[in-house]
């Protein structure tokens, strides 16, 4: 009998967003403070590209909180069209160069150091309760992901991969079993431990999709899933720079007066905090 996945709720037009910057001088912003859906804004600090998951205007700076720390942001009022300053075709992989790849790679901060030898390794976590992002990745988009990890194999001529998924993720396993025999270099393992950082890249399984839209597209890869937990697990797909307190009001989900943890750390402000792809899980508790 086929299991069923629990179902996910979609956020993918939040009113407005908050976009990460390091420093002003490095941004490149016309002077109508129009934005379109995935226009390079600029550059962080360590050369890596900004670009906007929605299309719409800017209205302001703002200081917010991430996952790690507070910082500087523009902030977008959405437009909920999505426009595009062009439309980029689907590119035939085997007719792309393949510097043409590593720039797109690069531009999104996907690039890592792989040649012929390095083994691929893809990460997949589960917790039943509090962080099922990966498992609703995995039963939604195995075909996808095994076809663009055997695509991502074959541009960098790599032997193996592993997909890393815990004992218990039988969703994920049921998921992967029905098509990965097609991919003789393609296993699921249960532990990452052998593997060494001067012989293995590692990558999570969002990010396997990120690659895929990237060098397909020349696309980012706009939105993430986390697990709100507040006594039930609710698994909502948003997309990135939401605000947690515009999420959880769309929602409908109380936590006034109630302890919030992101990532199993506590915060104070609710109204300050910006979702990206570093969060996996949002806990409410009286």
């Amino acid at each position: 009998m086929e299991k069923q996945v629990q179902q996910y709720i979609t956020y993918l037009t939040p009113e407005y967003i908050y976009i990460p910057f390091d420093n002003q001088e490095l941004l490149t912003i016309n002077k109508n403070r129009l934005v379109y859906h995935n226009m390079s804004l600029g550059t962080k600090d360590d050369g890596s590209y900004i670009f906007s998951p929605v299309s719409g205007q800017i209205v302001g700076l703002k200081e917010m909180e991430f996952n790690n720390k507070k910082r500087n942001t523009l902030v977008v009022m959405n437009d909920y069209k999505d426009k595009r300053e062009r439309l980029n075709p689907s590119r035939n992989i085997n007719k792309t160069k393949k510097s043409d790849i590593i720039a797109s790679l690069q531009k999104y901060n996907l690039n890592k150091k792989i040649n012929s030898k390095t083994t691929l390794v893809v990460n997949s976590l589960y917790d039943k309760n509090y962080d099922l992002k990966d498992m609703v990745i995995n039963y939604e988009s195995y075909e996808g992901i095994l076809e663009a990890i055997d695509e991502f194999m074959n541009i960098f001529n790599m032997k193996n991969c592993y997909i890393c998924i815990p004992k218990n993720d039988l969703y994920s396993a049921y998921a992967y079993e029905k098509y990965i025999n097609a991919f003789m270099n393609i296993c699921l393992v249960h532990s990452n431990k052998k593997f060494k950082d001067s012989t293995a890249v590692f990558y999570s399984i969002e990010e396997i999709l990120a690659i895929y839209k990237a060098i397909h597209l020349d696309y980012m890869y706009d939105n993430t899933i986390i697990t709100i937990y507040n006594g039930k697990s609710t698994i909502v797909k948003v997309k990135l720079y939401t605000s947690l307190y515009e999420l959880l009001k769309a929602l409908k989900i109380a936590y006034k007066g109630k302890k919030i943890l992101v990532n199993n750390k506590e915060i104070n402000e609710i109204k300050d905090f910006v979702i990206d792809s570093s969060i996996r899980s949002v806990i409410i508790k009286d």
